[in-house]
């Protein structure tokens, strides 16, 4: 999941928020806007409900107490989803000497559930084994950076292209490109589990 992020992206979390009242509209527009997103982003690594809220009342509360420095950044979208992502990349390897099985298993089913579409080379019988579910999960997981992370937003929270390319900060295409590279590298990792039928040929796959 690494990636680069804003340098003060860590010690930026936790900060106090500055009052409601002096919140400006364009913050509470973002906030509407993303915080679901950013919810279901961090859900998706983090299968807890009041774990997830607080580290997202965190991102925000760190991005209004610094609100005039996130517009300066040549993308604000970009810089907050790099902060959002950091927290969350932060508190998984916090957590991971203590994951439990359990947590690896709900992940696992959330991607046999939802993420078919993206292994179209892997036989669909197979998906529903929980152990290449875990290997699945632990492929995605081991995705690089932005890959990784539209992997999570199109395929297990079901977002739209264009919902990726903005809550990200980036284009359409770049989304689109960055689906293609994950899929391929996905399909070569997980490749050896491809399930084939004896009684056919390797002509009658296609």
């Amino acid at each position: 999941m690494s990636d680069i992020q804003p340098a003060d992206a860590a010690d930026a979390a936790g900060t106090r928020a500055p009052s409601p009242a002096l919140l400006p509209i364009a913050f509470a527009a973002f906030h509407d806007l993303n915080a679901q997103r950013y919810t279901d982003y961090a859900f998706a690594h983090l299968p807890d409900e009041n774990l997830v809220r607080d580290l997202v009342d965190d991102v925000f509360v760190a991005l209004a107490d610094r609100w005039d420095s996130v517009l300066s950044q040549p993308s604000p979208a970009a810089y907050a989803w790099a902060l959002l992502r950091r927290v969350v990349e932060a508190e998984c390897a916090r957590r991971q000497e203590h994951l439990a099985l359990i947590e690896e298993a709900a992940f696992a089913y959330a991607v046999i559930e939802r993420a078919k579409r993206l292994l179209e080379q892997v036989d669909d019988s197979m998906m529903d084994d929980l152990g290449v579910g875990i290997s699945v999960a632990r492929a995605i997981q081991d995705l690089p950076g932005r890959q990784h992370d539209v992997v999570v937003l199109r395929f297990l929270a079901c977002y739209e292209p264009t919902q990726i390319a903005e809550v990200m900060g980036i284009e359409d295409a770049t989304v689109r490109s960055l689906i293609s590279q994950a899929r391929t590298r996905l399909q070569t990792r997980l490749a050896p589990r491809r399930a084939f039928d004896p009684g056919r040929s390797p002509d009658d796959e296609e």
